[in-house]
């Protein structure tokens, strides 16, 4: 996200807008980017050369889910969003990074459908001697 540093007055400027998921660049295989990022943000001069923005992301993104493997809309929302770009260059504040980040730490490493079955305490696979499972890995070639 870029902001021309002319559009902030001195005092707090707010904006509100969306951009690409193409912002994120990532090829992992448990989540897909199809959805734009909402902003709401809040920008105010700190210095003579330095912005604090505020505010709240939020987007959709896919997920697979790790226990029946189908995929399903994980909401994630950033309420209390705060970067500062410190010594602006230019005319532009891209704040690219600092969103792509925040939303990055959201991502569960084992992402879970609100709809799969929740795991019993206790509960295992039947793995007796000649069952199916013993059969498709003793067929299994490592070399």
């Amino acid at each position: 996200m870029k902001i021309k540093v002319h559009d902030i007055p001195e005092e707090t400027s707010h904006i509100k807008g969306e951009d690409p998921s193409s912002i994120f660049d990532l090829s992992d295989p448990l989540f897909r980017f199809e959805k734009p990022i909402r902003y709401d943000l809040e920008l105010t001069w700190v210095g003579d050369r330095k912005i604090l923005a505020r505010g709240r992301l939020e987007t959709v993104v896919r997920a697979q889910c790790v226990r029946t493997l189908e995929w399903f809309d994980l909401p994630l929302v950033v309420e209390a969003f705060d970067a500062v770009v410190e010594d602006i260059q230019g005319d532009e504040v891209d704040l690219t990074p600092e969103i792509r980040e925040d939303i990055l730490l959201l991502l569960p490493s084992n992402p879970v459908s609100p709809q799969a079955q929740p795991l019993k305490a206790g509960q295992h696979a039947d793995l007796e001697a000649g069952s199916e499972v013993w059969e498709k890995l003793d067929k299994l070639k490592l070399k």
